[in-house]
């Protein structure tokens, strides 16, 4: 499903990692680890085509990603980033912004699917009539979790995606995560959460 060959991502003379290969399987959830500053988040953007690699190749389900696949490529994307700010006030409204998005074009919004999902997450349907303000952080990461999944995409990207979350919403959205990979998600997560690595098929360490 993705295959990074000897890449490279440097700022100016400072190098982030490089010769980084990576092979990850259709259905596998794979967690990137290491400390701060060695390039974890700038190696989920470049996957996404919002840093150039400074050398070597990225390949999403066959596709390499350059210029002219990149549209095509962000289709097969779901990618919810570690500090989410979207224009919305209500909880109604944010859950529905990635449907309008154009990689989303075709792909129509169900509160009662959305519903289902809130459920595995341990999440209460009245959230959905909230002001985004009046929710927690560990709330707003499953919500988004939630919403990621119903865009059905072949991969799914996620920066820290159980740093506002107590031990046993871990354990549910580690369940949850696995139910999206056994139905061949491919999940990609930065995460320092030891427990949410070892749920992992793999860690890759930069």
């Amino acid at each position: 499903m993705l295959k990074i060959e000897d890449a490279c991502i440097a700022y100016g003379e400072q190098e982030l990692f490089t010769g980084l290969c990576v092979h990850i399987k259709r259905g596998e959830m794979v967690c990137i680890s290491g400390e701060s500053g060695s390039g974890k988040t700038s190696l989920l953007n470049a996957i996404l085509g919002f840093v150039p690699l400074t050398s070597g190749s990225i390949t999403i389900d066959d596709l390499l990603l350059c210029e002219e696949n990149i549209d095509q490529i962000r289709r097969k994307i779901a990618w919810i980033p570690q500090e989410l700010a979207l224009p919305c006030e209500w909880v109604s409204e944010m859950v529905k912004l990635p449907f309008e998005l154009k990689a989303n074009k075709g792909i129509h919004f169900s509160k009662k699917k959305l519903f289902e999902v809130f459920k595995e997450l341990n999440l209460e349907e009245e959230l959905f009539t909230k002001r985004v303000s009046e929710i927690s952080g560990g709330q707003r990461q499953r919500i988004m979790i939630a919403v990621a999944s119903l865009l059905e995409k072949p991969l799914l990207i996620i920066d820290e995606p159980t740093s506002a979350l107590d031990a046993g919403s871990v354990e549910r959205v580690l369940n949850f995560f696995n139910t999206l990979s056994q139905k061949g998600m491919t999940i990609l997560a930065v995460s320092h959460d030891r427990a949410f690595k070892l749920g992992c098929d793999n860690v890759i360490y930069l």
